[in-house]
């Protein structure tokens, strides 16, 4: 079987999760990737994607629509995955020839938000929907957009982002095996407006300022609002990391912290639970849903409530002596996001719809 993957931006989850489907007998993986000419982040693309048979293009490099057709139609495909609607090589891959009697899957991370493009969406992209067998999408809040969006439930597949679990869960293992728990708290993520760092901030002063002995927070990322860390009391701003130094950090800390007011389907909260971390997140966070259950495996507090995030971060820190059976009681939560169940996910959907289009 022949899957294609036409994809934009890197990260390290989704490759891990395409080697693993590309390890399947039977099964060739090629994944057209599309990546901003001034990225957001500092991957390390090719080591990232290192194992995948990847087709790299710049997002403003022009499209010959005939010769990127046909080097679709020479690999004839068996079934493809394509990822939204607004990048010019996905809309060329599903609209092109070469697809046009392959069965296609709709993927996406947004969710239903009442606003007037999304309410209206389904009557704009009308044409181009009708193109697809299905969607697959990350979990309820996006596939509650998929029905919107005109496709039955029938046709909707949860599971779209998958991650290294084992990995995760060795950092869990490193984190029980010391001498004390980690009496910090972690942020992953672009430092950008729609991930209210200067909540976090606000947030996190108030919760020391309410306690004798506070946590240290650690944040990693880079983007316009790192300023916005600058100065603060027991805050490390550790910078960009790279995914390989990621299992480190989750062991190195004792709880996982999130402050977003618009955050699709985060994986990062997905890593934080597979290892082993109580979560606070807001409820912008699409993950939380599927991932953290308040009061058991974390708390989930509304987007831009500083008292009420600061009360999380105190919570976190009066049950210190139970943080670690209160993480570990959430792993189980991700276990279906694993990259070997994703990838039976996936050959199951795909080889279904190919099956049926030769039937």
């Amino acid at each position: 079987m022949t899957l294609v993957f036409f994809w934009t931006g890197v990260s390290a989850t989704m490759a891990a999760c395409w080697r693993e489907l590309a390890a399947r007998s039977g099964v060739r993986l090629v994944v057209f990737l599309e990546l901003p000419r001034r990225p957001d982040t500092a991957y390390d693309a090719s080591d990232v994607l290192a194992g995948v048979e990847c087709r790299l293009r710049y997002a403003d490099d022009p499209i010959d629509a005939a010769a990127f057709d046909a080097e679709i139609a020479a690999l004839r495909p068996d079934a493809a995955v394509v990822l939204g609607w607004r990048s010019v090589m996905c809309r060329a891959a599903a609209e092109g020839s070469a697809l046009a009697g392959v069965p296609k899957f709709f993927a996406f991370d947004m969710p239903l938000v009442w606003s007037p493009r999304k309410v209206l969406a389904p009557l704009i992209l009308r044409r181009y929907l009708r193109r697809f067998v299905g969607a697959i999408v990350p979990g309820e809040r996006s596939a509650a957009y998929a029905r919107h969006l005109g496709f039955s439930e029938s046709c909707i597949e949860r599971g779209l982002i998958g991650l290294d679990t084992a990995a995760c869960a060795e950092a869990a293992r490193a984190r029980a095996a010391r001498t004390e728990y980690p009496r910090r708290f972690l942020y992953v993520g672009r430092y950008a407006p729609e991930k209210r760092i200067d909540v976090l901030v606000a947030a996190y002063r108030r919760y020391r300022v309410g306690v004798a002995d506070p946590w240290g927070l650690t944040c990693c990322g880079m983007g316009p609002d790192a300023g916005l860390l600058a100065g603060v009391e027991g805050l490390l701003d550790r910078g960009f990391m790279q995914p390989a130094e990621m299992p480190r950090m989750l062991a190195d800390h004792g709880a996982f912290v999130l402050a977003s007011d618009y955050d699709p389907w985060p994986f990062v909260i997905a890593e934080a639970v597979a290892a082993g971390l109580p979560v606070v997140c807001t409820s912008a966070c699409g993950s939380a849903v599927e991932l953290v259950r308040s009061w058991f495996n974390g708390r989930v507090v509304g987007p831009g409530d500083v008292p009420g995030l600061a009360a999380a971060l105190r919570w976190i820190h009066d049950r210190e002596a139970d943080l670690s059976w209160i993480g570990q009681r959430g792993m189980p939560l991700v276990a279906p996001y694993a990259k070997e169940v994703w990838a039976d996910r996936i050959l199951a959907i795909c080889g279904t719809a190919s099956a049926g289009r030769h039937g």
